[in-house]
């Protein structure tokens, strides 16, 4: 857990990681949880990655909902570096609810919650200061399917690899739509591979239309573009 060292974190902060990684590996047999397997790729591609946002938001008393949290990333590695954040995990699979609430158990974290459930129906409507989707989908149905979550003064946070620049241009629409403040870009380099990462942080300056988000059919069919 070498690369884990930068952000701070005490012993049983680590222990609690090198269970985490046990649990994944172990309950990837049995489900499609991650296509990463080796332990240093997990340690750098899930856990490193998910901790980059720390280095550009403070998260000590907040409230994070991380959409299609999946096997919980970036929520879990946030609710381990962060015990003073108020964690959501939005899950609509079943059996990756089923994991997510194994982990939770295990590792005693009593500042996180799991929902199954879509986004889009997800009645907390401007609750979360923050809300985050790693690996979800286009920014233009992301922003649709999010932002409305995201209390006003607050911001959506999505995890992006190098190429986001041609996802900003698909959603220009979305921008104007749902009235998206300012825009903040961080990008940083994967510590190992040197995989360049993006992430996009979007800041809510008013209420969301309260005709967003619409049906996911509707926002597939005919995205905001």
């Amino acid at each position: 857990m070498k690369l884990l060292e930068a952000f701070k974190l005490n012993e049983n902060q680590l222990a609690s990681f090198a269970k985490y990684k046990e649990l994944l590996l172990e309950w990837n047999k049995k489900f499609n949880l991650t296509a990463i397997t080796d332990e240093d790729e997990i340690e750098e591609k899930h856990f490193v990655d998910s901790l980059m946002l720390l280095n550009y938001v403070s998260l000590d008393n907040k409230s994070l909902l991380d959409v299609g949290s999946g096997a919980g990333f970036p929520g879990i590695p946030l609710a381990i570096a962060c015990p003073k954040a108020k964690i959501t995990l939005l899950e609509s699979n079943g059996k990756k609810v089923t994991f997510l609430k194994e982990v939770v158990s295990q590792l005693k974290l009593d500042n996180v919650e799991i929902v199954q459930a879509r986004s889009e129906e997800f009645n907390k409507r401007e609750q979360f200061d923050y809300v985050t989707a790693r690996a979800v989908k286009e920014l233009n149905i992301l922003l649709e399917i999010c932002f409305h979550l995201v209390k006003v003064g607050g911001a959506f946070i999505a995890y992006k690899s190098s190429n986001v620049d041609n996802e900003i241009e698909n959603a220009k629409k979305a921008f104007r739509e749902l009235e998206i403040g300012k825009i903040e870009k961080y990008s940083y380099n994967l510590p190992n591979s040197q995989d360049i990462r993006v992430l996009l942080e979007l800041f809510k300056k008013k209420p969301t239309k309260k005709k967003y988000p619409r049906q996911y059919s509707e926002i597939v069919k005919a995205p905001l573009r």
